[in-house]
């Protein structure tokens, strides 16, 4: 299993339903047999540029392992979910084992 990292930000007209969206999230994770280390939330945030036409986004980043092979399903959850406007997911170097 490798280490990820997973920062994502949620649409911000969806904060009444924020536990929900990130709990769609880990529970993705670990139907695909992945463990979840910590999910941090970090809260509405100002992005750096407008991203579909949204000034602010709520900001939460998720650390579990996963095997190499389930990634891809991960970031076609992500990909199609329409309430994450954007996402990065990165293996943590020195974490893997």
């Amino acid at each position: 299993m490798n280490t990820y990292e997973c920062t994502f930000i949620v649409n911000p007209e969806k904060e009444e339903e924020i536990e929900e969206i990130l709990g769609s999230v880990t529970n993705f994770i670990e139907k695909q047999k992945g463990t979840i280390g910590n999910l941090d939330k970090w809260g509405i945030k100002k992005l750096a540029y407008p991203i579909e036409g949204y000034e602010n986004g709520y900001y939460a980043v998720a650390n579990f392992k996963l095997e190499p092979k389930r990634v891809d399903s991960i970031r076609d959850f992500l990909k199609k979910n329409e309430n994450i406007i954007r996402y990065l997911l990165i293996v943590k170097e020195g974490k893997n084992g």
